[in-house]
């Protein structure tokens, strides 16, 4: 079996899941782990797929010497922090990949349709692309004192989603210093490439909470 280059999705599922009460990647959506369901769409829309997880298998092949495992899947370990897990995936993804998609488990909902629109905004020229839903409602600035007193309009702004697409050479780059961010596009913004905004999905359902695992298991009739 050859190696597999071409498009390769990062897919992080290492998080202890605070807000949720325990580790969301392995809750139950219609029979399969939200962990399960993203690869399985990762899978669809990608050459082959790192997941970085908390534990990972006795023995893993060097990605760069062997086939991925599962057949398309490498699993490697995750990072104290988000950025960690993702250099932790990069390590693990071939240095001639074109494109590196970055997903997140607790978006299981998320399409391969939705996938490949990110993909393509960035074969079509961009170096990074986002979905992005416009908001609706005004933002609130609040701390653990209540409310600051500031709050922002929704027009210009949107509420991203994952999964989103990189060059994968721009990714590497945004991640060489070593920063932490709260997601990679704003470290690819920062190198002053070009990041791409793309319709997302409002059934592409965030899950951080057991409430919102109960609607993402009524939105995909489960």
């Amino acid at each position: 079996m050859t190696r597999v280059t071409g498009t390769w999705a990062i897919v992080l599922a290492a998080g202890g899941g605070t807000r949720f009460g325990g580790r969301k990647q392995d809750a139950d959506l219609g029979g399969r782990t939200l962990l399960d369901r993203t690869l399985a769409t990762a899978t669809q829309a990608c050459d082959a797929v790192v997941a970085v997880v908390a534990v990972v298998p006795a023995v893993v092949p060097d990605p760069a010497t062997a086939p991925p495992l599962d057949g398309r899947i490498v699993r490697v370990r995750g990072r104290a922090t988000r950025a960690g897990s993702v250099r932790a995936g990069l390590a693990a993804v071939p240095e001639d990949a074109a494109i590196v998609v970055v997903a997140d488990a607790a978006h299981p909902l998320a399409s391969a349709e939705l996938y490949r629109r990110v993909i393509e905004a960035v074969r079509d020229g961009a170096d990074a692309a986002i979905p992005g839903l416009p908001l609706t409602e005004a933002v609130a600035t609040v701390e653990p004192g209540g409310y600051t007193g500031t709050t922002v309009a929704a027009a210009g702004r949107v509420r991203v989603q994952t999964p989103h697409a990189f060059r994968a050479d721009v990714l590497r780059r945004a991640h060489a210093s070593g920063a932490d961010a709260v997601e990679d596009s704003s470290l690819v913004a920062s190198l002053g490439a070009k990041v791409l905004v793309v319709p997302g999905d409002p059934g592409n359902l965030h899950v951080t909470t057991p409430e919102e695992l109960e609607l993402a298991r009524r939105i995909a009739g489960f």
